[in-house]
């Protein structure tokens, strides 16, 4: 075949061909976007396995209600967000005082400079409480949480060796110490940490934040549990977290002014599963006053909502369950909770 007899036949047969490739892409697309239909509006199933039955209403002392207050949502979705259909909830065991733990009690009190064979702990209830004229520590003794307050006054922080080393020196300090003592729960080392530089404030004897490390007297180092889901983890005050370590550096040695664990261990075995409040529902229950405020109203009325995103709730003290709640961020760093768990 000579090449003008090629072009005549190709050319002859070009409409054809187009005219197959367009009716095979019509069939492929018109089968594509039929079964894309058809899987949007299938029954979707949701797996749920509330082993605990209706789950109790999260603890928040020093929180108040949202009752009174008027929200405004003013978010990127410009729309209350679901974050997730279900989620877990986990069980927190409650445990009961072993025998010998005044071993362990003694050795907490001695990491915190108490001369243990003066001064005896008083034992009320559960709370064993070691004192003398400069500090306070109270611990638990079925899980060993514990507080601890060193009486502060300005000539403590007259020395003019007052450092602030790095953050890793800050960490590791802090670590140290929680493993002297033995009460460094696996899992906050496995989450993070966040380091808060403070000032002591001598007309209300208490600290105050400052943002930089030369306007800092003293440093507390946050724990945190890891995230739950990729969900982070959200406590009683939000901005710092009731397990923590305050010291005050001089020199190459330190001082621990403050601090506190009040952690309770999650039960890996008894975990629920649960179904999550819309985002619409939780919007809804924090404008009827049903959600939790734990910062910043500043007795402001009118509350603008900048983000809403869901968050695991770690408490500190004990209850039952570690569950999931909604977290409202608005101006004047409010911030309010409102239980996701869908009773």
């Amino acid at each position: 075949m000579s090449l003008t007899e090629l072009s005549y036949y190709f050319r002859k047969s070009l409409p054809y061909f187009i005219l197959f490739c367009l009716i095979f892409l019509i069939f492929f697309y018109s089968i594509k976007l039929t079964l894309i239909y058809l899987d949007s509006n299938k029954d979707v199933i949701t797996y749920t396995n509330p082993i605990f039955g209706k789950v109790s209403l999260p603890e928040i002392p020093k929180s108040s209600s949202s009752a009174g207050l008027k929200f405004t949502l003013d978010t990127i979705e410009g729309q209350p967000v679901t974050a997730t259909d279900t989620a877990k909830v986990y069980f927190l065991p409650q445990y009961n005082p072993r025998f010998g733990y005044s071993e362990k009690i003694y050795l907490i009190a001695k990491g915190f400079g108490f001369d243990t064979e003066i001064i005896k702990y008083q034992l009320i209830g559960k709370t064993a409480t070691f004192t003398d004229a400069e500090k306070t520590l109270t611990i638990d003794i079925s899980n060993f949480n514990f507080k601890f307050d060193r009486k502060v006054d300005s000539g403590l922080f007259s020395s003019p060796q007052l450092t602030i080393p790095t953050k890793t020196v800050i960490e590791n300090q802090a670590v140290d110490f929680l493993k002297k003592i033995g009460r460094y729960p696996d899992e906050l080392g496995k989450g993070t940490t966040n380091i808060i530089y403070l000032k002591f404030n001598p007309i209300n004897q208490n600290f105050v934040n400052v943002d930089r490390s030369s306007q800092a007297q003293l440093v507390e180092v946050d724990f945190y549990r890891p995230n739950i889901d990729d969900f982070s983890i959200v406590t009683p005050k939000f901005f710092n977290s009731q397990n923590y370590v305050v010291m005050l550096f001089q020199g190459t040695d330190f001082q621990i002014i403050k601090s506190q664990i009040a952690f309770f261990e999650k039960s890996e075995e008894q975990v629920g599963a649960y179904r999550v409040k819309t985002g619409e529902e939780a919007w809804s229950e924090l404008n009827s006053g049903i959600g939790f405020v734990v910062a910043g109203t500043q007795g402001q009325k009118d509350i603008l909502i900048k983000s809403m995103k869901l968050g695991y709730f770690d408490p500190d003290v004990y209850q039952n369950y570690l569950q999931p709640v909604y977290v409202f961020l608005g101006e004047g760093n409010f911030v309010g909770y409102v239980p996701a768990v869908k009773n």
